[in-house]
């Protein structure tokens, strides 16, 4: 059985992100802790995470994951801006242990138009490392996968390995499949012979238990065009029978995936829908429990 959900807005407090979990029909989910695009932290109450926590176990909304902000740049060549990233990701880690989640989501930054992607692959290993070190946090980084634009890190499997490799804790350090990006980074996952070809190339660079997390999104990008952009399931480019093929892979069985797909509530019930309608019924996840 594998789980399904989305990326659930926190404005509002969490008895309103809750809300919004079941509404879509998630059995699974991800949030931020703050809002994305700012430095600024809004203060995380330890007591109202400890009941968010509890409330999702209670409806069945397992695993949460936790998704760090998009300003975050731990390849930067910049010193500065790493540092500032650094302990923002600390604070991520923290935040994601009060809210018992399974893991911090992470994009791994750009080296920017001039800079070297081995270099950058060293610098993302010294500033994970220093994140974990700082938080004392017992949850894992999950390491994103990236569409290749703008020169960022994680284009391919094997630079994920590569910073695995190059850190101090590998055990802390888990990956995420995004479907899009990985399609617009140019794996033709929209084949069988593509898909195949991922998942083994996932297992052999990374080990069989390094994957904990399908980020699935359908995209209007071309096959390898390195752009990111997220659409609806089925109706963009990489189509509703690969989504067929890899919510019932038996590679997978038994891990969440998350939709990020854009628009509204609406839209995401509807992808939830479609979603669901792909995966065997032996297979499909469980409807949130009712208070």
């Amino acid at each position: 059985m594998i789980r399904l959900g989305f990326h659930i807005p926190i404005a509002g407090g969490w008895k309103r992100t809750l809300a919004g979990a079941i509404r879509r029909r998630c059995s699974t989910c991800q949030v931020f802790t703050s809002a994305p695009v700012q430095w600024a932290r809004h203060h995380l109450d330890a007591a109202q995470a400890a009941w968010f926590a509890a409330a999702l176990k209670a409806h069945d909304i397992q695993p949460l994951f936790v998704h760090a902000p998009y300003l975050l740049n731990v390849a930067s060549p910049a010193a500065s801006l790493r540092r500032k990233s650094m302990r923002c990701l600390a604070d991520e880690l923290r935040r994601a242990a009060l809210l018992q989640a399974a893991g911090v989501v992470l994009h791994l930054g750009s080296v920017g138009p001039r800079g070297r992607i081995s270099a950058g692959l060293k610098r993302v290993a010294r500033t994970l490392d220093e994140a974990l070190e700082r938080s004392e946090s017992p949850c894992p980084l999950i390491l994103e996968n990236s569409a290749g634009q703008g020169n960022s890190i994680g284009r391919s499997i094997e630079q994920i390995r590569d910073i695995i490799g190059c850190s101090r804790y590998p055990r802390m350090l888990q990956a995420c499949l995004d479907t899009a990006h990985a399609f617009a980074a140019g794996y033709p996952i929209h084949t069988p012979e593509g898909l195949e070809e991922l998942l083994a190339e996932i297992d052999r660079q990374l080990g069989g238990g390094r994957l904990v997390l399908i980020h699935a999104n359908d995209t209007i990008a071309p096959l390898g065009s390195r752009r990111d952009r997220h659409w609806h399931i089925g109706q963009g480019n990489i189509g509703t029978a690969a989504f067929k093929r890899l919510v019932n892979h038996p590679r997978l069985d038994g891990l969440p995936f998350i939709m990020e797909t854009p628009g509204t509530e609406e839209d995401d019930r509807r992808n939830m829908r479609v979603m669901r309608r792909l995966v065997e019924r032996k297979r499909r996840p469980p409807l949130p429990r009712a208070q």
